[in-house]
């Protein structure tokens, strides 16, 4: 075989084709790859080149729409300065000076008369009014339609100028657009009256067609949508007022309003193509005396810019095929040169696979031509060759590498031995067992830990240095599972003995070691040292049951405590009292002195309550500044004697905080057991109610339950109604009734209030002022008023999905503001519902924001910012319904019903609800008025100009299903 120069090689085995894969040169494979990359490169530099003639035309444009704004504006600028030099020049006029000062209409129409043809004529006014100082028309001029309410704008205008003494220079534009000047005349330096003077903007257009070359058109919205007869411009709601070259371009507006049905869309410019060309179509707002009233658009033929750009990307793009063709070529012509060189390398490359380097180098040698520069080919043959004497040299140090693994293996020896020292550094308890038990190794840690020697351990059973426990036995048959190799390993805690006599809590693990013989170990035990976490751990469960502040038993613990007393008390027939108390005055104490000062004080009474009871009596801190104590097999002498002691003690006591000394005193409730109740919610109950009427009798008091006092019934009540509104939850017996709220001016509905109720289990309904009290009495409103947050927002989203746009306003309780969880719970339904937060109030009285009005006024504003808005119910009933309504972020205030409900027979309550209203609007708030009852009612707040109307002359509240009927109303 000859290679490329004509040299005859000879020729090495060939390797077959492992794969049967099929040959494709190199060649081909480069010249396809880079026509491909060149041909991208050329397709990516005409849309480069495409977005830049594009963006420079946009950039023209834009610099010929600020020409366009300035010519206009200054169009008519300078029509409004000609027209205040003619309102200037008439008092110069022949005769009109003498028939101004006579202020006598007649005189100025009969001398005005001979000059208006001349300024109709050659000034192009078509409209002049003379108004005396009194603003009484005296003489007019005009041949424009003008409407009543441009009448009423002249009188306007005229009584300002009157008054200021300075000219103005309003556009109005109702079916035109017409130019005013509005200025004083003054005759010898005295006011004789006000002219006013109007000229159409018609002569402006033309003028901006002459100097700019586009046409202009001018667009002046209805005010009646109806009324608008073309149908191509209904969107847009405009009639075209003046349209330069009219019967083209009015068809280029129709197409332009059917392309773009939303007329702001032309306010950043557009583009259509008509009849092969380009119109670039631009909207500009004017600046009349009514906003967005008027606007100018402006159409330009850009058709020579905008095939001038497709005829540059068109030769950008025959260049670029032209020299991606050239490249082509070019590369395949240098590719079949190299690669004929490189073949002639592969075909010695199998030689190297036999070994045969001395006959691979000489045929790779005579293939070398002498070249003016080396390529990557000349470089591969010198590699090749290198690499012949780099293997030729490897084959000569197998006996070295021999060498090093044996080297290796003793390396291998010396990483065990770091293995095992690392053992004996590591932080935790090794050691090993056998198939026995006994202990074979111990690391240094252990030693150190239980301070034992690994000799003295060794041969000792494992087990005998744990402390013996119940299931030892079960433990020893778990190690020989291990040892078996039928469990893997084994997790288990246990107190280990020291030799200094302490003891330490340690968690093993014990892993099944694979062993070679008998005196291998069987078993790899890990100890890690836990006491301190144990410690940590009895002070955690100590803390649950506890109050950390005063040491006492918290409410959780206490009702445990109760509970068994209770049992104890019922199973040996001893008698028992239950002592609740709080603190008078403690929250005056936390405000005036700070919370410093009532930690301080409770436990001061947490100490003297230890020092008071007896040893078997159980005292608890149930939540704030409330108190219980158990006093079991005691009578209600006893009990009483007690509650004496305690206010004894508490009465002599007093807290001074920085030089301020407060005197320290309770109000005790008694509830004896069996008698008063024979469960921990009874019992509470009804000291509960003593304690409160111990606080009615007066501060420092106690009170002993009786059942005599209708405070039983309370409590039989109270635990009913507990039972029933469990049931309620359970059964989801609670319904949301909508009443509907109207909007006054519009007489419709524009929202509902969301109202809670409860169907009986004889399927009655109960109304909330039946159930809630003992909600909040037995500390059930929470959930209640989770349930309604969830049931409410679910409703409204349904009502939403089935087409229905209307707002919801959602009653709460009172207590719902000082709930930690009704925010996350709010922002999850609304996330999980998908639900705009704007159709969601929230209705809040001023007895739910009484007791923590910051925290009530902050927790308002984190929801305010979710989107949804307030309502301030039962307006004007509290003494500080003022304050809270500049405190509160409330978006409505809802005037309680009380004034509303005889407002059409109480004179009073007329002139009251008017100052309520006065205040609100001063607040800039919307006012609802509730208990609207009569048609008489609803037309006297309507002249107060009072926003939305509730009460059943609106409507009755109701299911959902009575107010929101479709095919979907079974799931309302």
């Amino acid at each position: 075989m000859e290679n490329s120069s004509g040299i005859k090689l000879e020729k090495a085995p060939v390797v077959s084709n492992p794969k049967g894969r099929r040959f494709r040169s190199l060649r081909w494979k480069i010249s396809l790859s880079s026509s491909m990359i060149l041909l991208a490169v050329v397709m990516l530099f005409c849309f480069v080149s495409y977005l830049g003639l594009m963006a420079n035309f946009d950039n023209q444009r834009e610099v010929e729409y600020h020409r366009y704004s300035r010519e206009v504006n200054s169009l008519i600028k300078n029509t409004s300065q000609n027209l205040y030099q003619l309102a200037e020049m008439i008092p110069f006029l022949d005769g009109m000076k003498k028939a101004l000062l006579t202020n006598d209409g007649e005189s100025i129409s009969k001398v005005f008369d001979l000059h208006w043809a001349l300024l109709q004529f050659h000034n192009g006014v078509e409209f002049v009014h003379f108004y005396n100082p009194q603003n009484q028309l005296n003489a007019s001029w005009d041949s424009l339609d003008t409407h009543m309410d441009g009448n009423i704008l002249l009188s306007t205008w005229v009584s300002h100028v009157n008054q200021s003494e300075r000219p103005i220079n309003p556009l109005l534009c109702r079916e035109s657009c017409i130019q005013y000047i509005v200025a004083p005349l003054l005759v010898e330096g005295k006011k004789v009256g006000v002219v006013v003077m109007g000229i159409s903007l018609a002569d402006v257009f033309l003028a901006f067609k002459r100097i700019a070359g586009a046409d202009i058109g001018l667009l002046i919205k209805e005010q009646n949508s109806l009324l608008q007869n073309d149908f191509d411009f209904l969107r847009w709601n405009i009639h075209i007022s003046a349209l330069t070259n009219k019967e083209k371009n009015l068809e280029v507006l129709k197409k332009v309003a059917r392309i773009y049905p939303e007329m702001t869309a032309l306010h950043n410019g557009a583009q259509i193509r008509w009849n092969d060309q380009y119109l670039q179509i631009k909207l500009f707002p004017l600046d009349s005396y009514e906003p967005d009233k008027a606007h100018l658009i402006v159409m330009t033929d850009v058709t020579a810019a905008v095939k001038n750009i497709h005829d540059s990307i068109w030769k950008i793009a025959l260049i670029g095929l032209l020299g991606l063709i050239f490249a082509e070529i070019l590369l395949f012509l240098i590719f079949t040169r190299l690669l004929a060189k490189l073949k002639d390398v592969v075909f010695v490359l199998p030689l190297l696979a036999n070994g045969q380097f001395e006959r691979f180098r000489s045929s790779v040698a005579s293939t070398d031509r002498v070249q003016r520069f080396r390529d990557e080919v000349d470089t591969l043959s010198e590699a090749a060759v290198s690499l012949s004497l780099q293997l030729e040299k490897l084959e000569q140090e197998v006996s070295t590498r021999t060498t090093m693994l044996i080297e290796q293996k003793n390396e291998l020896g010396r990483e065990r031995d770091f293995v095992e020292n690392l053992l004996d550094t590591a932080q935790a308890i090794v050691l090993t067992q056998n198939s026995e038990g006994r202990i074979m190794s111990l690391n240094a840690y252990g030693e150190m830990l239980m301070r034992y020697t690994e000799g003295e351990l060794r041969g000792k059973s494992f087990l005998n240095i744990l402390i013996p426990e119940y299931e030892t036995q079960d433990l020893l048959t778990r190690f020989k599972e291990i040892h078996s190799g039928q469990r893997m390993q084994l997790r288990h805690e246990a107190i280990t003995h020291c030799k200094d006599g302490t003891t330490r809590h340690v968690a093993w693990l014990h892993s099944h070691l694979g062993r070679q013989s008998e005196d291998d170990p069987s078993i790899l035990s890990v100890g890690l040292d836990v006491t301190e976490y144990k410690r940590v751990e009895g002070h955690l469960a100590w803390l649950a049951d506890h109050d950390p502040l005063t040491n006492l038993f918290n409410r959780r613990r206490f009702s445990e405590e109760l509970e068994q007393v209770l049992s104890r008390a019922e199973r040996y027939r001893h008698p028992g009292a239950l002592l609740f108390f709080d603190l008078d005055r403690f929250k005056y104490i936390n405000d005036t002195s700070g919370h410093q000062a009532g930690d301080t004080l409770l436990k001061m009474v947490a100490s003297m309550l230890a020092q008071t009871i007896r040893a078997d009596d159980i005292t608890g801190r149930l939540g704030g500044d409330e108190f219980a104590i158990i006093l079991p097999e005691i009578n209600a002498n006893g009990a009483i004697e007690v509650a004496k002691k305690v206010l004894d003690q508490l009465g002599h006591a007093q807290l001074t905080i920085n030089n301020r000394t407060h005197k320290i005193s309770a109000s005790i409730g008694i509830a004896l057991f069996p008698e008063h109740g024979a469960n921990i919610h009874d019992l509470l109950a009804a000291a509960d109610l003593a304690m409160y009427q111990a606080k009615a009798m007066g501060r420092n008091a106690w009170y002993l339950f009786s059942d005599k006092d209708r405070s039983r019934e309370r409590i039989h009540t109270l635990v009913y109604w507990k039972e029933k509104i469990e049931y309620s939850h359970l059964h989801d017996n609670f319904m949301l009734y909508l009443q509907p709220i109207m909007q006054v001016k519009t007489k419709e509905i524009s929202h509902y209030e969301v109202l809670l109720r409860m169907q009986d289990k004889d399927g009655s309904v109960l109304s909330p002022g039946e159930f809630i009290p003992a909600a909040e009495h037995t500390g059930l409103i929470h959930a209640i008023d989770h349930m309604v947050l969830r049931k409410a927002i679910a409703q409204v989203a349904k009502i939403y999905q089935a087409g229905f746009k209307v707002s919801f306003s959602i009653n709460l309780s009172a207590h719902a503001f000082n709930d930690p969880e009704l925010l996350p719970i709010l922002k999850e339904e609304l996330t999980s519902q998908d639900m705009d937060p704007a159709c969601v109030m929230f209705e809040i009285t001023e007895t739910a924001a009484l007791e923590d009005l910051p925290g009530a006024r902050g927790l308002m504003i984190e929801i305010k910012e979710l989107g949804c808005g307030f309502v301030l119910d039962d307006f004007g009933v509290g003494f500080s319904s003022f304050y809270y309504l500049r405190e509160l972020p409330v978006d409505v205030v809802k005037i309680d019903g009380s004034f509303i409900r005889n407002l059409s027979e109480s004179s009073d309550d007329l002139i009251l609800v008017n100052a309520l209203c006065s205040v609100a609007r001063g607040f800039g708030k919307k006012i609802t008025a509730e208990f609207v009852e009569s048609a008489e009612i609803l037309s006297l707040i309507e002249k107060m100009d009072i926003d939305y109307a509730q009460g059943y002359y609106i409507g009755k509240p109701a299911p959902a299903t009575e107010f929101f009927t479709d095919h979907e109303s079974d799931s309302f």
